[in-house]
């Protein structure tokens, strides 16, 4: 399977742990990827071997380069794939916790028992999360873990995963929005969701499913009433910062330009048309206090933390001091992937092209992300 010279090339490389290592795991790669799919087991395990004694002696950067050539393949290594994905560096391991199908659930529960909230939110955006996965993701992630798992259609969730999942949602309001827009969500869950959640979330969930009226109420007869109000739209009028965006080339300078300029309507219009959101989605995140979804929008689009800086700001009445959301944004947006806050937002946007689309009959268009 590999040239004598490249066999030669490949002891000196490892025994050497000089810069040549990194351009022989590219090689050894190029080799693989050429007839991936058709090898034997023994082949397999020989390859598997050379690039485990590889990646222990090369950089971050030359495992990251890896982990993103390996983590879509069908029939990657097996070892290979379980080192990369325990690996500490986020940007090594993402790629394949995130997308690697050679990963089974026994690798990726050990991962959240050892790892951090970073591995765990690459693990929460998978395309498909097992019960026992999820179970564990819910006991130990975070509040943007636990929303990332639960808008992901692809992520399983056993009826004791929902009762916890229920009960850590309790005061966050977009948590338990989250939570309740599952279709797969047992009823008894939902129903002691709805009994602990804010005014504004029922409310919301009533406008997006009407059926729900009949279930609050009976729930809560003393809140009938004051259920049955609407959700009020966006607070602005939109319309001339709408023409003022379209007649600009929409770009990070563009909205940061915007920011400085205190334009909050057209910094919102900017946003909703980078991110694919609604304008009133985007109002409703960014105008109140910060939380994890501003920091997964940010990074999604492309952003930069001056930029994440002047759009806060530009919010804030003259005089007003920085507040701990802002602080706490800044180190979700500094620690999240771009690739990751990619996949959440597509989950987001999914989800609100098929209440749309249900709504309408129309299709609804993709965000500018990616």
């Amino acid at each position: 399977m590999l040239p004598n010279n490249l066999i030669s090339d490949l002891e000196k490389a490892i025994t050497t742990r000089s810069a040549e290592t990194g351009a022989m795991l590219h090689k050894i790669t190029d080799l693989f990827l050429l007839n991936v799919g058709h090898y034997s087991a023994d082949q397999l395990d020989v390859y598997d071997d050379i690039l485990n004694e590889l990646i222990a002696n090369v950089e971050v950067a030359a495992r990251a380069k890896l982990a993103q050539r390996l983590a879509s393949v069908s029939g990657a290594p097996t070892n290979t794939i379980r080192s990369l994905a325990l690996d500490d560096a986020i940007e090594v391991a993402e790629p394949v916790l995130s997308r690697s199908n050679a990963l089974d659930d026994d690798t990726l529960t050990h991962c959240i028992a050892i790892k951090g909230q970073e591995h765990l939110l690459a693990i929460a955006t998978r395309n498909k999360v097992s019960e026992t996965v999820s179970y564990q993701l819910i006991a130990k992630g975070n509040e943007k873990v636990l929303g990332t798992l639960a808008i992901n259609p692809g992520a399983a969730i056993s009826d004791p995963g929902f009762g916890m999942l229920v009960q850590k949602s309790a005061e966050d309001d977009w948590l338990s929005e989250c939570v309740a827009g599952r279709k797969d969500i047992p009823e008894q869950h939902l129903r002691d969701l709805l009994s602990k959640a804010s005014e504004i979330v029922r409310q919301r969930l009533m406008t997006a499913k009407p059926e729900l009226s009949e279930i609050i109420k009976e729930i809560l007869p003393h809140k009938a009433l004051s259920t049955t109000k609407k959700i009020p739209g966006p607070s602005r009028d939109y319309r001339i910062a709408e023409r003022v965006v379209k007649s600009r080339e929409l770009s990070e300078a563009v909205v940061n330009e915007f920011a400085e300029e205190n334009k909050l309507a057209e910094i919102m219009v900017s946003l909703a048309e980078l991110s694919g959101l609604s304008v009133d989605e985007i109002e409703r995140l960014f105008m109140g206090t910060w939380t994890s979804p501003v920091a997964i929008i940010l990074k999604a689009v492309g952003f930069h933390l001056p930029t994440v800086d002047a759009i806060y700001r530009s919010r804030l009445p003259n005089g007003e001091v920085i507040h701990d959301d802002l602080i706490q944004t800044k180190e979700e947006f500094i620690a999240l992937r771009r690739p990751t806050a990619e996949r959440i937002l597509r989950f987001f946007c999914a989800k609100r092209a098929a209440k749309i689309s249900n709504l309408s009959g129309r299709p609804v268009l993709a965000p500018r992300i990616g």
